[in-house]
């Protein structure tokens, strides 16, 4: 079958100009059908055109510089809950869907979504896509756990789907997972059947603060392994002498009571409301309103997360970090690109890796947003290959093209 030309479609469009890393946005296309996206792939294909994926446009300077791309697709067209099942605790939602709309209508039959990425306008394929947890994946796990099935439209236009609303549906390899943190490299993810979680009866927040030494890191650390912790964050900045700490605690009541007062044995508790956490969250996304150019997440063996600190605290950035999960998150300014290949460096010394989702513009031909990946890099370039052989998803932004060769040289001197 003969695509149309991208000029001819019947599908909503818009002229406007967005500015993303290494490219600017010409036109966005907004299809309201999985059908419609095909349609839009189909043509971007024949036209070798590459296409800017998004969703709710929070984590568009997270990426690495995109390369031929003039045409966007947006997901905001599809949006909403198609199917919800309360008495199994599972729902299908339109990858355009903010997850806070789909928090709202579960909380009324009892239940909670188990995704806790930061930016109020984040969406469900957003979401997917960059696979980011928030501080309650210290309950809730990964991303993946969420998922029990995708639905995606390929690099060749052609609409497929993984898993299902039961866990028993996925039998093989599971693709879902593949397509989580593909940064909409492989496949544009379409809608998602989601796994939910019984709402926590009792849920509290405290804030504390304690002496910025690693004892008291530790102790902090240490805590986050009782039962009902939620969400357990250390913050800091450069020039201040005492660090905070913000818990939330969700269970039963006995539960809640019990780890309440283990918290209380080590520190001195103000109690606060729960949205506290939301506002901490939603702080973190490089969708921000301040001046940081430098927007840094770091995971590392929870182990080796207090001396990973230091090193971004001696570089000059702010903390905020979620102990229980070794992730460390870092804004601010530094003196030069040479101290963000430093920080890579502990970061994989200490078993983990770093990813800058916010850079100035001047550095972003010299530095990798996403690094190794893990030592993953050759096979993600091949899984690129493979799914998307015309190169038009998200050209660039992900598998990068240039960076990794210049900081890899600089790490050689």
């Amino acid at each position: 079958m003969t695509s149309a030309d991208l000029s001819s479609l019947a599908v909503n469009q818009r002229e406007e100009r967005l500015a993303v890393p290494g490219a600017i946005i010409e036109r966005i296309y907004e299809p309201t059908t999985q059908a419609e996206i095909s349609e839009v792939v189909e043509a971007a294909v024949s036209e070798r055109a590459g296409l800017l994926i998004s969703g709710g446009q929070t984590r568009l300077a997270c990426a690495n510089l995109a390369r031929a791309t003039k045409l966007g697709l947006s997901l905001r067209g599809l949006s909403g809950i198609d199917e919800f099942e309360p008495d199994e605790g599972v729902l299908h939602a339109a990858a355009g869907t903010p997850l806070a709309e789909i928090r709202t209508v579960v909380r009324e039959e009892g239940w909670e979504l188990p995704l806790d990425s930061p930016g109020p306008r984040t969406t469900v394929g957003g979401t997917i896509a960059s696979a980011v947890t928030g501080p309650r994946a210290q309950a809730f796990g990964s991303v993946s756990d969420a998922i029990l099935g995708l639905d995606v439209v390929g690099g060749d236009g052609v609409a497929s789907k993984c898993g299902g609303r039961v866990v028993k549906n996925v039998t093989g390899y599971d693709m879902a997972k593949l397509y989580c943190g593909s940064f909409g490299s492989l496949a544009i993810v379409t809608g998602a059947w989601l796994r939910l979680r019984p709402a926590a009866g009792v849920l509290e927040a405290y804030r504390s603060r304690l002496p910025r030494d690693r004892e008291a890191f530790e102790t902090v650390r240490a805590l986050a392994n009782l039962a009902s912790v939620r969400a357990l964050v250390w913050r800091e900045s450069v020039n201040d002498e005492m660090s905070e700490i913000m818990v939330e605690l969700g269970g039963s009541e006995e539960g809640v009571a019990h780890d309440r007062s283990s918290l209380a044995d080590e520190l001195v508790l103000e109690s606060i409301g729960v949205e506290e956490i939301d506002a901490l969250r939603d702080a973190r996304t490089n969708a921000r309103t301040g001046d940081e150019p430098i927007v840094a997440r770091v995971r590392v063996l929870g182990s080796r997360c207090e001396e990973v600190r230091r090193e971004i605290l001696a570089a000059g950035l702010c903390v905020s970090i979620d102990p229980g999960l070794g992730v460390i998150h870092g804004c601010g300014r530094v003196a030069n690109v040479d101290v963000l290949f430093a920080i890579r460096t502990c970061a994989e010394q200490a078993g983990g890796f770093a990813t800058f989702e916010r850079l100035p513009d001047a550095w972003r031909s010299e530095v990798d947003v996403f690094g190794s990946l893990g030592g993953s890099e050759g096979l993600s370039g091949a899984l690129k290959a493979k799914f998307d052989p015309a190169g038009i998803l998200n050209p660039g932004r992900f598998i990068s093209e240039g960076a990794g060769r210049s900081e890899g040289s600089r790490r050689e001197r």
